[in-house]
């Protein structure tokens, strides 16, 4: 099983960033990779469109507003992996900010790169993770 996990710091409280960043169907305000998400079976499975066209269709398995965090499987997709998890959260900082963190545990399927998927991964959630930051820092 492989494993990805990025965190950033946010000067922002807890509640603004979580605001953004907890939103199942948000991903396309802060990820420019995502063009579009549609949520369907009462907000429990989004369908995405990226911007050059694929689709990748996600199930939420956890969500806990107390806690700052949520799950979800990775149904259909384009990337090479199998039992993909992934995990939003956020926490205080103890000092006014947050720590936001995108992790990810998976198998890389047969025939791909697995260092070459990871880095793919990690380069997507610090991007994304680095997007959310300035949007939500840059908010008044």
């Amino acid at each position: 099983m492989s494993e990805v996990h990025i965190w950033i710091a946010i000067n922002r409280p807890l509640d603004q960033v979580w605001s953004l960043l907890g939103g199942f169907d948000s991903l396309p305000r802060w990820l420019d990779v995502i063009a579009s998400s549609t949520l369907s079976e009462g907000g429990r499975l989004r369908h995405l469109k990226t911007s050059d066209g694929a689709t990748i269709v996600e199930r939420l398995i956890t969500f806990d507003e107390d806690e700052k965090h949520y799950s979800y499987a990775l149904l259909e997709g384009p990337s090479p992996v199998l039992d993909y998890v992934g995990r939003m959260s956020a926490q205080s900082d103890g000092k006014g900010g947050t720590l936001a963190s995108w992790s990810s545990t998976f198998l890389v399927d047969q025939g791909a790169d697995e260092a070459q998927v990871i880095e793919r991964l990690e380069n997507l959630y610090r991007t994304g993770l680095e997007s959310l930051k300035v949007i939500v820092e840059s908010a008044d």
